[in-house]
């Protein structure tokens, strides 16, 4: 990965090429995402719109052609995540910028793009129909286009994300090393923004329609609760094999997800960082 980073800032050209290809073939889309986050973090916001532009031409292809948002919303999305991350530094501002990236795809998906989103709907229904006939105590409902909607919102929300990680990892790598570890460490969301997400998510919540809409709010509150348990691990010197057990269980238990949610808003009361016990010498 890095041998490409390294390609990718050798120029424009190289820059360009790496986007177009990649956001051409829809499944990779996310590479050609980070090289825009990676050339707007490092070169300026100028810079990294040149390479967005050329690569708005395939995404605007595919949304055409095949009504998929996905690719075009994705480097929008990143961009302007790249680009606040540039220029504040903040993390949650990037972050929140992607959750309302993300409700807006959720938007069009429901709105301009409803066709596709009910062929989505009716292929859903379709493998839940079939999973409750082989299993009828499965407590599975059909998706509505809003649901679907949502849902889409949310994948959008969280890729962009991690495209927006991948870039700043590149760089990191290239021109700052240990500077994306250290910045993802001290990563806690300001009060107004927790405030501000939990009560979006309480009025989407409250309707049955929009609540595949506030998990696209809850993706900053996961990425800070993901960051204050990195920070944990390592100022305890704990295995890496604590951060795989962990991973592997914030996959499966839903239990654990909330958690992490909720000591990313605990933390941004209490400073959890400033109140954990001093490593024993010796640790």
């Amino acid at each position: 990965m890095r041998t490409l980073a390294e390609f990718i800032m050798r120029g424009r050209t190289q820059a360009v090429a790496v986007s177009v290809l990649s956001v051409g073939t829809v499944f990779f889309a996310w590479i050609g995402a980070a090289a825009i986050a990676l050339v707007t973090l490092r070169k300026g916001a100028s810079q990294g719109g040149y390479v967005l532009i050329w690569a708005l031409l395939p995404a605007a292809v595919i949304a055409l052609g095949a009504s998929d948002l996905g690719p075009i919303t994705a480097i929008v999305g990143v961009y302007l995540g790249a680009s606040c991350l540039r220029a504040t530094g903040s993390w949650p501002v990037a972050l929140a910028v992607i959750s309302v990236a993300g409700l807006g795809l959720a938007v069009l998906m429901n709105t301009v793009a409803v066709a596709q989103t009910q062929q989505i709907a009716d292929l859903l229904s379709q493998v839940i129909t079939q999973m409750r006939s082989q299993n009828p105590e499965l407590a599975l409902q059909a998706m509505s286009v809003a649901d679907v909607a949502g849902l889409i919102g949310v994948i959008n929300a969280y890729t962009v994300a991690l495209s927006l990680l991948l870039g700043r990892w590149w760089q990191a790598q290239l021109y700052q090393p240990g500077g994306l570890r250290s910045e993802f460490h001290a990563m806690r969301l300001d009060r107004a923004l927790v405030v501000a997400l939990v009560v979006g998510m309480l009025l989407l919540g409250a309707s049955e329609s929009w609540r595949n809409w506030m998990l696209v709010l809850q993706m900053p509150l996961t990425f800070a609760g993901i960051g204050l348990v990195h920070a944990i691990v390592d100022r305890y010197r704990l295995a890496q094999s604590w951060l795989v057990v962990f991973y592997v269980l914030w996959v499966f238990l839903m239990p654990l997800r909330w958690l992490v949610q909720m000591l990313a808003v605990i933390d941004s009361f209490i400073d959890v960082r400033k109140r954990l016990p001093a490593p024993k010498v010796g640790e």
